[in-house]
């Protein structure tokens, strides 16, 4: 049989045949810091940095730009520790489908923070000036957006996984920012009058397609660990 060349100690193999980072301590470091930069590079965040932005700069460039840096920051800097994590690990004793519960509520969490936060600061934004109806109208079709995203993120993950633990984490994410998302809907609509369909819909597609470029770079993502685990015999019997 071919020598197996390990960069680190690894658990025994008959006792416990697939490795995580997590169970690695010269991996965990590493494993870590890029599910928190994978957490920066979500578009939940993209949008908590975008409205962040439009307070502070009151125009329609800045945000995008901010926000657009951002995420690629965290993604990039996020696969680059992910690549360092998994890479003491051969790819025959990798285990990618881990279910991480914890973290995968604690980062939904964050994200439901981050984004609830930049909706509120956004929204007592609107409430002391005046709104142009286009700006209220792309704020609102953005935050649609993402509020719908969620939820068939929340169905998508229960029918995948049919486990309602599974989705407990988008389900929190969703409830946080649909409440937030329904409260700035009443206050702008207040104040503006009727919106301008095109412009929201104009919204919701920019946001989407954020969201779709960070679906196909996280796929990307997953599946080069995956390949890497199954470039490996399959694990032996118990």
């Amino acid at each position: 049989m071919k020598q197996i060349n390990e960069r680190v100690q690894l658990p025994d193999a008959n006792r416990q045949y697939l490795v995580h980072p997590l169970d690695l301590e010269p991996a965990r470091r590493s494993f870590l810091l890029s599910w928190a930069l994978g957490i920066i590079g979500t578009p939940q965040v993209f949008a908590a940095v975008a409205a962040l932005v439009w307070v502070l700069s009151n125009n329609f460039v800045a945000p995008f730009i901010a926000a657009g840096s951002t995420m690629l920051f965290g993604n990039l800097a996020a696969a680059w520790f992910r690549r360092e994590a998994w890479s003491n690990i051969p790819g025959k004793r990798r285990d990618p489908d881990r279910r991480l519960l914890g973290l995968n509520l604690l980062a939904a969490v964050v994200q439901a923070l981050a984004l609830a936060a930049a909706a509120v600061l956004l929204i007592l934004w609107f409430i002391n000036r005046d709104v142009s109806p286009e700006v209220a109208a792309y704020a609102t079709g953005t935050v649609t957006a993402v509020t719908v995203l969620m939820a068939v993120d929340v169905a998508v993950t229960a029918v995948r996984t049919r486990s309602g633990t599974a989705a407990l984490a988008p389900a929190v994410n969703l409830l946080v920012v649909a409440a937030v998302s329904w409260w700035g809907f009443l206050v702008i609509a207040g104040r503006t009058g009727p919106l301008d369909v095109s412009t929201v819909i104009t919204g919701a597609a920019v946001l989407l397609t954020v969201w779709v470029l960070w679906l196909i770079w996280s796929a990307w993502q997953r599946r080069r660990i995956a390949r890497g685990a199954a470039g490996g015999s399959a694990a032996p019997a118990a």
